[in-house]
């Protein structure tokens, strides 16, 4: 990957630089700017932004349109292009400085060109011509279907173009994953209620029950290994099978874990056997209502989905066990490529396919307006973090409670 996303004085972002990898992680206290960069880098990421001048909704579709002020700045950098805003907050897009455009994007350029070319080509010479002298009253609307025709080819010959324009910006699909998410496993049958009555909930929960919605119908079935419960997919309606248990429990009626995690794991296996456009995979704390076990094997599994082929995996959270989890898949991988002899042991210990190579790894302690990268270079591993100090601090405090406890019974 190579993307960079800078923000100036946009909500709690004074200043902070991103460079996206693989494999992406904010972490930070509450209201620090975590999902303002996860949302920033959803939006930046939609084709729709380059070619149909969307910033204005878009930050409106993701509550971050009261963010911007006349000294905000952003800017996004993809392959060779780049995108920033202006004093007005409008966008202008720009070779990046010394970037060279591939060949075999020159190539697809090309490409694109000539069939586009081609297909308006063939409209005109397939426009229907007609004798003069036969030719009734009716001309007019004869003429008018021809052009009718001609400018239904002109329009979807300018959507082809923009297009091939935005690929440049932005070469993956997002999908952004709220963690709102878990109020539709728990409204159960009542969403399409809500949808009709538009009851004013933020467009991406709506986007997400609907991409669900639609995912369910091919996904029927789906073994959650990391919970030992099965999804079912039956009428129209959501079920969890429990092992050695008849009865069938529908999704609204399981543990909050289970229902803040199903509709995310069947929408994303669904996304992820796309295997014809890259996708960027957005995630707002997975770890939400699960036991410290389950955190791992979601990010597992996460980790195994999301980062395929060239799709790319961007969390936020607030959990320390995923963060020691994301240090033992960094290390698995460590082991196996400086001993290439072990790394089946190592797979029976870390699955392969979680394995998360260093270099395609980026993590980011986001509080005070900033940003600060919290891998160590040296080792490839995830060195400090805010919580780690937590954790300190109430040590610290549980230490001094011992002293004082002493203290009074010596008296």
């Amino acid at each position: 990957m190579n993307e960079q996303l800078i923000v100036k004085n946009f909500g709690p972002i004074k200043d902070a630089t991103v460079d996206f990898k693989r494999v992406t992680v904010f972490i930070g206290p509450t209201g620090g700017g975590k999902s303002t960069l996860a949302k920033l880098a959803a939006i930046f990421r939609d084709k729709g932004l380059y070619f149909e001048a969307k910033l204005p909704k878009l930050l409106t579709e993701y509550s971050l349109v009261n963010y911007k002020s006349p000294a905000s700045f952003l800017e996004f950098s993809a392959n060779a292009y780049k995108s920033s805003t202006d004093s007005r907050f409008n966008l202008s897009f720009e070779k990046r400085e010394g970037a060279e455009i591939s060949l075999s994007d020159k190539e697809a350029v090309r490409r694109d060109l000539k069939l586009i070319g081609q297909k308006l080509i063939n409209t005109v010479e397939a426009l229907p011509t007609y004798d003069l002298d036969k030719l009734d009253s009716s001309i007019d609307e004869h003429l008018d279907k021809n052009q009718s025709t001609l400018l239904q080819a002109l329009a979807e010959v300018r959507r082809l173009l923009a297009e091939n324009h935005a690929h440049h910006f932005a070469s993956s699909l997002p999908s952004y994953i709220p963690s709102e998410r878990t109020f539709v496993a728990a409204v159960g049958y009542s969403w399409p209620g809500l949808l009709r009555d538009d009851i004013g909930l933020p467009k991406t929960v709506l986007d997400f029950a609907n991409s669900f919605s639609n995912s369910r119908k091919n996904i029927l079935e789906l073994e959650i290994t990391f919970l030992n419960v099965k999804y079912l997919h039956r009428n129209g309606q959501d079920f969890i099978q429990i092992p050695e248990v008849e009865t069938l429990f529908r999704l609204y009626e399981t543990a909050s874990g289970i229902q803040s995690v199903t509709p995310l794991l069947v929408l994303l296996e669904h996304l992820s056997r796309n295997t014809e456009q890259a996708q960027s995979f957005i995630i707002e704390e997975p770890e939400l209502n699960l036991y410290p076990t389950a955190q791992q094997g979601l990010l597992n599994w996460l980790v195994e989905k999301c980062t395929k082929g060239e799709n790319d995996l961007t969390i936020t959270t607030h959990s320390p066990y995923i963060l020691s989890h994301l240090n033992l898949l960094l290390y698995a991988h460590q082991v196996a490529h400086n001993h290439p002899d072990r790394a089946e042991e190592v797979a029976q210990l870390v699955p392969r396919q979680s394995w998360i190579n260093p270099q395609e790894f980026a993590c980011y302690q986001v509080e005070n307006g900033g940003v600060t990268s919290l891998v160590n270079d040296d080792l490839g591993l995830i060195d400090d973090n805010g919580l780690d100090n937590l954790s300190g601090d109430a040590a610290d405090a549980f230490d001094n409670l011992i002293r004082l406890s002493k203290a009074v019974a010596r008296k």
